[in-house]
């Protein structure tokens, strides 16, 4: 699955070393293993909310991946959904947190406007 429109898509603002990287591997592994598991993906653009809700109840539970780590992947998961345009709906139907005020302010972002990556 080509994956360089969506990683053109990402912004790590200030974001230290290793953590970038780690997002992008996992983003990587995440599309990776929903082609596996559904073959007719072959494109970011065909993942629905279907593929997503498989990730996080039967991929992510199959991996027994410590709570820590299966956070990292839930995040590296809702940067996915940002850079594929998906609603907000998306985030609410998987049970991650939503955008709200307060808080810190978030190094990483997706940018919307098309003429930033292309």
């Amino acid at each position: 699955m080509n994956l360089k429109p969506i990683f053109s898509r990402i912004k790590f603002n200030g974001m230290k070393a290793p953590h970038p990287t780690r997002h992008l591997n996992r983003i990587e592994k995440l599309a990776t293993a929903i082609q596996e598991r559904f073959p007719e993906i072959n494109r970011p653009e065909k993942i629905k909310l279907k593929h997503a809700k498989w990730l996080i109840s039967h991929w992510l539970e199959e991996k027994n991946y410590k709570t820590t780590t299966r956070n990292d992947y839930l995040r590296s998961l809702k940067i996915l959904i940002e850079a594929l345009g998906r609603s907000d709906h998306w985030i609410g139907e998987l049970k991650l947190k939503a955008k709200g005020a307060g808080g810190r302010p978030r190094t990483s972002r997706v940018v919307k406007s098309k003429k930033y990556y292309q």
